[in-house]
């Protein structure tokens, strides 16, 4: 099997700005995270998170609210899509916003999980994990593994049969922590155990602990239009992991700081970003998945920002982005 990696000459040529979405962030109003305290930064942009409606729920999923209850006896919600017309069990998807840590809510993405659960007929749980500043790291890790035992244990009760396929799946820091758990849930040995990891535009990696192996290809963290991209700056990061204070050697704060990061997990589906600082983690994980015999596949989306398809939906890669995600998530969930 050839080796995944491109050359540095490609990933450079991955931050050249789509034409149709460079004309988009034209549109956009610059980041004031440099010019704002971490904390103010935080409470701008969760205003504008919050103002933002879900969409309308539609007949032909059904939807509720869970609780799940955390290692220090707190209570927190989960929204369950599942198929109205499921008469059976289905696989469980389980899905982990983003917002680096500090941002976001499970109904951010109701519209992908009501889509997820109707063409992959499964039910979909999106968790609510704690934030920082409030809860530093890693409380919003455990909470979400606290999250995943509940879930798996009382699949049933959603009308999920976990035995049948358990995907854990993120973007951006829910892409984070799906990786993170993906080793928690072999290293526990979790039962039913997880069949798919589904990582999108994730960070799993520090510069100061890449090995040599991979400094050549390390190359968003430098590049200086991905560290201005405007969905997902230099600067925004800084104040993501100002609040968060996260131990950033630690083997709990990303993947690819275990030393036995590789052995024994299911296939993993990742999709990275051309424009993107964490677009060179994406395409160095998968190498390690691949050097160790785990089965993977990657979708690219060069001259695109961060999770793109969040301001960009209606764009020839937006609408890619959306025929590649229910692709992936097919894939992971065939026997």
């Amino acid at each position: 099997m050839a080796s995944p990696m491109r050359s540095p000459t490609e990933l450079d040529e991955l931050a050249k700005v789509d034409p149709e979405i460079g004309a988009g962030l034209k549109h956009m109003p610059p980041s004031r995270a440099a010019d704002l305290k971490p904390e103010e930064f935080i409470k701008q942009m969760r205003a504008g998170f919050d103002a933002i409606e879900p969409p309308s729920p539609v007949p032909s999923v059904r939807e509720q609210q869970a609780i799940y209850t955390t290692r220090d006896q707190t209570s927190l919600r989960m929204l369950v899509y599942k198929p109205a017309a499921a008469t059976a069990p289905l696989p469980l998807f389980v899905w982990y916003h983003g917002g680096g840590g500090c941002l976001g809510r499970p109904e951010m993405n109701a519209e992908l999980c009501r889509d997820i659960a109707l063409k992959q007929q499964c039910v979909v749980i999106a968790p609510q994990y704690r934030l920082a500043p409030e809860h530093k790291y890693p409380t919003g890790i455990q909470d979400s593994w606290d999250a995943l035992e509940h879930i798996a244990t009382h699949g049933q009760e959603y009308g999920a049969d976990p035995t049948t396929g358990l995907v854990i799946a993120g973007e951006s820091a829910g892409a984070v922590i799906a990786s993170l758990l993906s080793l928690q849930a072999r290293d526990k040995h979790l039962n039913p155990p997880v069949t798919g990891v589904f990582l999108s535009a994730g960070s799993y990696m520090s510069p100061e602990t890449v090995t040599e192996q991979y400094h050549a290809y390390y190359r968003s963290r430098t590049d200086e239009v991905c560290l201005a991209s405007p969905m997902l700056s230099k600067a925004s990061k800084a104040a993501f992991d100002a609040c968060l204070q996260p131990d950033m050697s630690s083997p709990d704060y990303r993947v690819a700081h275990s030393s036995n990061v590789q052995a024994g997990l299911p296939r993993t589906y990742l999709q990275t970003c051309g424009m993107d600082i964490n677009r060179d983690d994406g395409f160095i994980y998968r190498h390690m998945l691949h050097e160790s015999g785990v089965e993977t596949k990657l979708d690219v989306y060069p001259g695109c920002p961060h999770c793109f398809w969040f301001m960009f939906p209606d764009t020839a890669q937006g609408r890619k982005w959306k025929k590649d995600t229910q692709d992936g998530v097919r894939w992971l969930l065939a026997k």
